[in-house]
């Protein structure tokens, strides 16, 4: 970079001090998918409406869940220079690895030589994708996000990477027998979900396809609910009443995805439940739902409001009883403040209307209602 250039740069939000000891522990399919699936995530809530997400909206606290997983490149007229190596990331190469540090200086590197074999044409630097490679015993996965200083053009990408040994032995699938019965429709979930993170993988068709698997792990779990109170018991994760798709979301997405979004799914899979909707029909229920997954969740919303014993439905039985029993107002003794108000009005049982008093309404809702007075 020249003068200007160093000034101006971005710093890396992963400068911070990171620890000398480190151990890494041995990944599963799942949690591969999980871990590359959460930095996609966070790479696409930060992209919105951009080409490309902006490296200045990098932060630490974003960043946390894969940092150790982390390399962050910056592409210069000398190469890929590297900006952080998390502590795992420095377990891959055979020579030291810091800022500074191309990668075309590390020759022996088998991590270094597949990421430069990414990077040779202009469609690897600017396109989020995984790859995988062999370094020595360990078979590695990784996924690629671009990053921008300007939001028009890739300066910058995060490659984030999970490796394993390729004679590990495979780890118990459950702690309870019964939950082994679920197995197959576990995978299937974690599966769906891992397709979610590829940019090119059919986008709200694969995050529809990885509801439909969450909802057929539901399915089985009904069928079978002493293997699915093991599974999770296993993972633990507890049912809710009112919540009782979360689970299966989490063991979908990974227990420490989006709370936001996986409320909005729960909410959808209850709302598509409440049609009747099955695994097998849930897809194209979704894609018929006005608004998709949010309209699904509004009008959820407003179906528990109206739910017989919901919170909601009981303070508004209370709210009515009070406003029957009020007493008239006389309209020439009503006074307000404003140029304009709201009238609570109550239908008279011999015909005509009385009013009850003065609504305490913002000015936001009574300019609303001035201006449907007027289309009227």
């Amino acid at each position: 970079m020249n003068g200007d250039e160093e000034k101006n740069a971005d710093h890396s939000p992963l400068d911070a001090g990171v620890p000398d000891d480190f151990s890494t522990a041995q990944s599963s399919d799942a949690e591969e998918r999980r871990l590359h699936l959460r930095a996609f995530d966070y790479w696409l809530q930060l992209k919105a409406e951009k080409a490309f997400p902006l490296f200045k909206d990098l932060t630490p606290d974003g960043l946390a869940p894969f940092k150790t997983n982390t390399l962050l490149l910056e592409f210069t007229p000398a190469g890929a220079v590297v900006r952080f190596a998390g502590d795992d990331v420095r377990r891959l190469m055979e020579e030291p690895i810091g800022p500074g540090v191309s990668l075309e200086a590390l020759p022996k590197s088998a991590f270094a030589g597949a990421l430069l074999g990414q990077f040779e044409t202009d469609d690897g630097r600017e396109r989020a994708a995984e790859f995988e490679f062999a370094e020595g015993s360990l078979d590695c996965r990784g996924i690629m996000l671009p990053f921008s200083r300007t939001g028009d053009a890739p300066h910058f990408i995060m490659v984030v990477v999970s490796f394993r040994a390729r004679d590990a032995q495979p780890r118990e699938v459950a702690e309870e027998s019964d939950a082994s019965e679920l197995a197959d429709s576990l995978d299937a979930c974690e599966r769906a979900a891992g397709r979610v993170a590829h940019l090119d993988g059919g986008g709200r068709d694969s995050l529809y396809q990885a509801l439909a698997a969450a909802l057929s792990l539901y399915e089985e779990g009904e069928k079978a609910p002493d293997a699915y109170n093991a599974l999770l018991k296993r993972h633990k994760l507890r049912v809710q009443d009112r919540a009782p798709f979360t689970p299966v979301l989490k063991l979908t997405f990974g227990k420490n995805y989006d709370k936001t979004r996986l409320t909005e799914y729960a909410s959808a899979l209850a709302f598509a439940r409440r049609h009747g909707v099955t695994r097998d029909s849930l897809v194209a229920f979704l894609k018929a739902q006005p608004g998709g997954i949010k309209g699904c969740v509004k009008a959820e919303r407003m179906a528990r409001r109206g739910e017989v014993g919901s919170a909601a439905h009981n303070r508004q039985d209370e709210a009515r009883a009070h406003a029957l029993k009020a007493p008239a107002a006389d309209m020439q003794v009503l006074d307000t403040d404003s140029e304009f108000c709201l009238v609570l009005a109550r239908r008279k049982d011999g015909g005509g209307l009385e009013a009850i008093g003065v609504a305490e309404a913002g000015p936001t809702t009574v300019d609303t209602m001035v201006r449907r007075f007027k289309k009227k």
